[in-house]
């Protein structure tokens, strides 16, 4: 069969998440290997200014110029977020080679699954939590494959990516010190108390709620700690006013969205991850990555990234007592942690993007 080596890549979000990141990781990695990779995406979105600053050749998301385009150039579409999956009948009538992704553990729906992922050649999702979600919609086994995110692990994948070697490893002693330096200076709070921090998108599914209510508790019984929580997102406001109304400003800090999060990540205690739903979290392979004890819920794919009682502590969802448990166990027991975060430095190679690049290589060369 005929290696098709243009693939266009598909996202049609206004903001610039983790769905898009791991985007323009996969198009790097597949660069390197000789494919020619197309960023169809929204006129001037954050997605367009991130792939043409890496030197991707970008594209205005339409569906009349994807198609012809498409056919002109004999390419693979590849869908990487729902909205965009809507492609798929086109090109199933066009005979256009087409891969639908899934990153998020919500219930498929009847039309979704029939004319969205249903018309894929293969839907790929993130974790075994999402495939069983959507062999629940009615898709076949063979038309599923999992292929988990992943990350510019080694010094030949940050080249690819025009990351910095040695970015996603832990902090040495006194690098960690300047950036707990640094926050403390910026938002107004001692360096020197225990740092537990969250990096999510402020959105109803990462569940802040449970997350503000451990930080009570764990306030109550380790006064001397403070709550970082870096993202945006629609709510922001009402996460505020929750924040005042619970007696805990100066003790719990809405960072806002940060251009480069590992400086703060790196300066963690403790990573506390709170949703009630997660696809997978990618952010967990990062916090595994820098040497950072986790605690986090086991809301759909997360254990598959975090091993309970080996690389993490993870609890039932919507448990605020229980995820409070899990921050002071690993606060106060920092032999446990450390083992945690070794276990997890350990076992973190699994999701480089050569395995992932690969992984999808396959798929592309199946179904062309």
């Amino acid at each position: 069969m005929k290696r098709r080596s243009t693939l266009y890549h598909l996202d049609g979000e206004r903001g610039f998440r983790g769905g898009q990141r791991q985007l323009l990781y996969l198009a790097a990695a597949l660069r390197a290997r000789g494919r020619r990779n197309v960023v169809y995406c929204r006129p001037g979105g954050e997605l367009e200014v991130e792939a043409t600053g890496q030197g991707f050749e970008v594209r205005s998301l339409s569906t009349f110029g994807l198609m012809r385009d498409a056919r002109r150039e004999g390419a693979v579409v590849h869908a990487h977020t729902g909205r965009t999956a809507g492609f798929g009948p086109w090109a199933a009538i066009g005979g256009i080679p087409f891969v639908a992704h899934r990153r998020v553990d919500f219930p498929v729906g009847f039309a979704a699954a029939r004319w969205k992922y249903g018309l894929a050649a293969k839907t790929v999702a993130v974790s075994k939590a999402i495939a069983g979600i959507l062999r629940t919609a009615g898709l076949r086994d063979e038309s599923i494959a999992v292929i988990p995110d992943g990350l510019p692990l080694t010094a030949q994948e940050a080249a690819w990516t025009q990351t910095k070697a040695g970015r996603y490893a832990p902090a040495n002693a006194a690098d960690r010190k300047e950036y707990r330096r640094l926050l403390g200076r910026e938002f107004s709070f001692d360096p020197g108390l225990a740092l537990i921090g969250n990096l999510a998108a402020l959105v109803p599914h990462k569940d802040h709620d449970t997350l503000l209510a451990a930080a009570v508790i764990v306030l109550l019984k380790r006064p001397k700690a403070v709550f970082l929580i870096a993202g945006r997102g629609p709510e922001e406001a009402r996460l505020r006013a929750a924040i005042d109304g619970m007696g805990l400003t100066g003790k719990v800090l809405l960072l806002g969205h940060r251009a480069d999060p590992l400086p703060l990540l790196k300066a963690l205690d403790v990573y506390v991850h709170s949703s009630w739903g997660e696809g997978m979290g990618s952010v967990l392979i990062e916090a595994e990555a820098c040497g950072v004890p986790i605690a986090a819920t086991a809301a759909g794919g997360i254990p598959e990234v975090v091993e309970s009682g080996v690389t993490g502590q993870l609890v039932r969802p919507r448990d605020p007592e229980a995820l409070a448990g899990a921050v002071v166990e690993l606060l106060d027991d920092r032999v446990r942690a450390q083992r945690f975060a070794v276990a997890g430095l350990k076992r973190v190679s699994r999701f480089g993007l050569t395995r992932m690049a690969g992984d999808m290589e396959e798929i592309y060369d199946a179904i062309a």
